[in-house]
């Protein structure tokens, strides 16, 4: 059960990394940048690797135990 979460929370920063790219850089980029869309972008960059390196610490704690 540790390394399927820490497999999920792999996939959850490389999601994170996507939205930081497509949300947040690329208005800069093509200079259309609004405030309301880079915020809420932060937000949910912000949610997804949190929630990706919880994920990553609670598998590492579970492979300890269970091996």
């Amino acid at each position: 059960m540790g390394e399927a979460l820490k497999e999920l929370g792999k996939h959850l920063l490389n999601l994170a990394l996507a939205v930081a790219v497509y949300i947040l850089i690329q208005p800069f980029l093509k200079e259309k940048f609004s405030l309301k869309i880079f915020i809420s972008g932060f937000l949910f960059y912000l949610l997804l690797g949190g929630l990706g390196f919880l994920l990553i610490l609670f598998g590492n704690k579970l492979s300890n135990k269970e091996g």
